[in-house]
């Protein structure tokens, strides 16, 4: 009986086990190929973060760096012999010191970490890093006095407080000065300026230089550049200029950095030696990571700083770009740049990566770099860089404090430490511009790699195709909404709404870049379709209105903007006139540009179709004048107030419909500010630069606001 059930189940096995047909037909079918997988969309192993930032990620280690410093930077004054803590400043003794902590407050690269903390307060709205510079700015001021007059008395004082009190290199000074000079600017009653003129000071009339004024050294040889020296002095004088206005300052900046170029930019490379002796005919190329960081962020520095107007400002951003153009060519592929730059086995170093990666940044949040070609570069190294912010806030993989030399085994065997103060300052840089650079663009990965967009690109496939950047005609209409029945506010209008991608084209800037930044996301989004060069006649005729028309549902917003563009030709040229006032009466013309007719009505009959189809869908129109022009009349700027204004003005009372008198309110903040300080604000007639266009927004804000009871209001928030 035992041997026919052994029997009966062996059977049984037999029967239910798969063929070998059976099995490698099985196999075939689990194996990944050609033809039953796209395999260029496989996800890489990267080993890294690969992809658009994370901006809360950012933040994070932002954060956790913060916590770190600040626990291990105090400010305050101890008896060194009983390390008792001393508040009385009055009359301090030899014994009196700073507190020691993990790093110096006063040296060069705590310069740039002061820096660093305003560049994340200044990109996130969060004061504790703000905080974190000033306390101890006022701290430094405010016992400076007192241990000036110790080390009068007796001869000697504490080290960290010598090296600011009585700098003896550029390194002593120059970061420091440039970090005060910033706070300075911002907070005049800041209490820095006898520190600020005394770091200046020596930077300006007391550093050694070679016969034709550049900054040198006596070390390693007689008569050296070291490139770490334009940042140790550069960005301090430029900054001075932009704190007096005194023209002496940038030139002097602008005269170092030509100088220094000169000598030690290699045109091939696209990359600067770190160091070049005067008796030398063969310089030693040694292109050493953070001294070109050093000399990249100079130039970043002193571009946002210099007069638009300064004459060597054209070749300054023209070098900042054959700089950037050849370290981008030796970025690696794990996003980190190497110690050596052109030799691939020297190590990976992170303070270098930072720097490059802030710089990049700036430079395309500025409009001085193309996103599409650099957003990229600056996104793969800030992800590099995170991967050495580890979870106690140190950075790790910094090359400790490097001289110079002559030999390629001295860079390579640096040792690395998280106790190198020079990796802090350049990662909350480099962290609070790539902050900056997600909220100005748009990243997204497509066919597996990350992409930079003027414009969101709504679409879940992996793999798509993009409309012309420059046309609103891109985005569907109303296809941004936070959810079903949410409302979405329309902008229309012309380049002072949105100037040509609305990312700062040329410098030049619309304030409907910015306007979602006063509205609560969570509940409403913005879409800015305006377009540049359009006027109330051709947005229509070019088929934009009908694409905004078609999105527009009960409960939507609609600002409307025109005038800047409606003089001119009706039919040569541009073509983009309409006729004056607001009356129904109308001309055929014979369009130059394909001879066929038109018939061209009046600004405000325009105005109205605007405003009438918008209400037949339910959508709620608020008409606001054009912009004021930067155009002067015996002290006071041109007003619109019998054109433009008027008309869009008159419509919005026959119509019903709330009226913004944009030129009125912020010709007003213009007309305190005076001529030439709005003249600083525009880059030409018509156009503000950024600062400028946030005058336009915060009027336009300021016109809503006072629209009693109206349901946009609901959405406005306090900016951050």
């Amino acid at each position: 009986m035992k041997l026919r059930t052994f029997t009966l189940i062996l059977l049984l096995l037999a029967f239910a086990m798969p063929s070998d047909g059976q099995r490698r037909q099985a196999a075939a079918a689990e194996t990944v190929n050609d033809f039953n997988t796209p395999l260029h969309l496989l996800t890489p192993q990267y080993g890294f973060p690969y992809g658009p930032v994370d901006v809360q990620g950012v933040k994070a280690a932002l954060d956790r760096i913060y916590g770190f410093l600040d626990e291990n930077t105090p400010y305050e004054v101890i008896d060194k012999e009983t390390g008792e803590t001393i508040t009385d400043y009055t009359n301090l003794s030899s014994d009196a010191a700073l507190k020691r902590g993990a790093f110096r407050l006063g040296s060069y690269e705590w310069g740039v970490t002061y820096s660093g903390m305003l560049s994340v307060a200044d990109v996130t709205g969060d004061e504790k890093f703000r905080d974190y510079s000033l306390d101890r700015f006022r701290f430094i001021a405010e016992v400076a006095g007192p241990f000036r007059k110790a080390m009068f008395d007796y001869g000697t004082v504490d080290g960290q407080m010598r090296q600011i009190l009585t700098p003896h290199a550029l390194d002593d000074a120059g970061a420091m000065c440039a970090a005060m000079i910033k706070v300075q600017r911002e907070n005049p009653e800041a209490g820095l300026t006898e520190l600020i003129e005394n770091y200046i000071n020596y930077i300006m009339y007391s550093e050694y230089r070679l016969a034709d004024g550049t900054f040198a050294r006596k070390r390693p040889q007689y008569n050296t550049l070291w490139l770490d020296d334009l940042y140790m002095s550069v960005p301090a004088i430029a900054q001075m200029g932009a704190l007096t206005r005194e023209q002496k300052y940038f030139n002097e900046a602008i005269k170092q950095i030509k100088q220094f170029t000169e000598r030690m930019f290699v045109p091939e490379k696209g990359l600067y030696m770190h160091g070049w002796v005067e008796s030398s005919d063969d310089h030693p190329a040694f292109f050493w990571g953070r001294a070109n960081g050093w000399a990249i962020l100079t130039m970043t520095e002193v571009l946002d700083v210099l007069p638009r107007n300064h004459p060597s400002r054209e070749w300054l951003l023209e070098q900042y770009k054959a700089h950037i153009r050849g370290l981008v060519k030796y970025q690696s592929g794990q996003g980190f740049w190497h110690q050596l730059l052109d030799r691939n086995d020297s190590y990976l170093e992170t303070s270098a990566t930072a720097i490059f990666t802030y710089c990049i940044a700036r430079g395309i949040n500025n409009g001085w770099l193309d996103p599409i070609a650099y957003g990229p570069v600056a996104t793969l190294g800030w992800n590099a860089v995170s991967t050495k912010i580890n979870d106690l806030g140190h950075v790790e993989g910094v090359c400790v404090g490097t001289g110079m030399a002559f030999d390629p085994a001295f860079y390579y065997y640096r040792p690395v430490n998280v106790y190198a103060a020079h990796g802090y300052g350049p990662t909350l840089m480099a962290g609070a511009e790539i902050i900056r650079l997600a909220e100005n663009f748009y990243p997204k990965m497509n066919d597996s790699a990350v992409q930079f967009y003027s414009h969101p690109q709504i679409t879940d496939s992996p793999i798509f195709s993009v409309n012309s950047p420059s046309s609103p005609m891109w985005l569907t209409a109303g296809g941004t909404r936070v959810a079903p029945g949410s409302p979405v506010i329309f902008l229309i209008g012309d380049s002072t709404v949105k100037n040509g991608s609305g990312r700062g084209d040329n410098g030049q800037w619309g304030w409907g870049s910015f306007f979602d930044r006063y509205i609560d996301s969570t509940r409403v989004s913005v879409e800015n379709h305006a377009l540049g060069g359009r006027s109330s006649r051709t947005f229509i005729t070019e088929g934009l209105w009908a694409n905004v028309l078609s999105g527009i549902r009960e409960g939507d917003f609609l600002l409307i903007q025109f005038g800047h563009n409606d003089g001119g030709p009706l039919n040569t040229g541009r073509a983009r006139a309409s006729l004056r006032g607001t009356g129904e009466e109308s001309e055929t013309v014979i369009m130059e540009r394909h001879g066929g007719p038109e018939t061209v009505y009046t600004f405000g009959h325009y105005m109205r179709m605007y405003i009438r189809q918008a209400k037949a869908r339910g959508a709620m129109p608020i008409v606001l004048s054009p912009t004021p022009q930067n155009r002067w009349n015996d002290g006071r700027i041109q007003s619109m107030s019998e054109t433009y204004s008027k008309w869009a003005h008159e419509v919005a009372m026959e119509e019903g419909v709330p009226f913004v008198d944009l030129n009125a309110i912020a010709g007003a903040k213009f007309n305190a500010m005076g001529e030439e300080a709005t003249n600083r604000l525009y880059a030409d007639a018509a156009h503000p630069i950024y600062e400028g266009s946030l005058i336009h927004l915060e009027s336009v804000i300021e016109g809503l606001l006072s629209l009693e009871d109206h349901p946009i209001n609901e959405y406005i928030i306090e900016v951050k």
